[in-house]
């Protein structure tokens, strides 16, 4: 990028970070290396985040009066929470209705099955937000790099009018003297005819 003085070189170079000019010095078929690896470790984090469980789950029923167990709602999710809940709803006094769900897992306990869900999540926010961030520097750097284009199309469109124009002027040059020399001739002829 060509500054407009010091003070904007340093200006403009302070408010990158050294990811940024790093990124910046890299050939095109290398930053489309890192954007395509950026991309892949944001959706395979994303999927990582997306399975399983991050935490474990105490299922549970509510007995009836008739004696039966009820463990899911009247849209049939599943009463559960986590372990940290149901021990506070024990120290405030849970009913004695509710009990354990013995279908599921080890006494109504099912353990997580993700427990590093929240660091794949923002592993996945980290790989997007650093692909859309190099995407956003390439698309600044070909915007400025059009522009160049475009003054360099203009100078090539400028060279070529004018070797145009000088080839046609040299043109009308050889043209006007060949007429001048015509008309010298003729002259000449005409001058000899009357002559004699």
């Amino acid at each position: 990028m060509s500054y407009l003085s010091e003070k904007h070189k340093q200006l403009s170079e302070s408010q990158q970070s050294g990811l940024m000019l790093w990124f910046g010095q890299l050939p095109m078929d290398k930053k489309a290396v890192a954007i395509g690896l950026s991309l892949t470790v944001g959706i395979s984090s994303a999927a990582m985040a997306w399975q399983g469980t991050s935490s474990d789950r105490i299922y549970f029923c509510i007995k009836t009066p008739k004696k039966t167990l009820v463990c899911q709602d009247k849209d049939n999710r599943p009463f559960r929470m986590t372990p940290f809940y149901w021990q506070q709803w024990k120290q405030e006094g849970m009913p004695r209705q509710v009990v354990r769900d013995p279908a599921m897992g080890v006494n109504g306990l099912v353990k997580a099955t993700n427990q590093y869900k929240p660091f794949w999540a923002f592993g996945g926010f980290l790989g997007f937000a650093l692909a859309g961030w190099m995407l956003r520097h390439c698309q600044y750097e070909e915007k400025q790099k059009a522009v160049f284009e475009d003054i360099a199309q203009k100078r090539d469109a400028a060279k070529a009018e004018m070797a145009a124009r000088s080839e046609l002027l040299d043109s009308y040059r050889d043209v006007a003297i060949a007429e001048v020399q015509l008309q010298a001739d003729l002259d000449l002829v005409a001058n000899r005819v009357v002559g004699k």
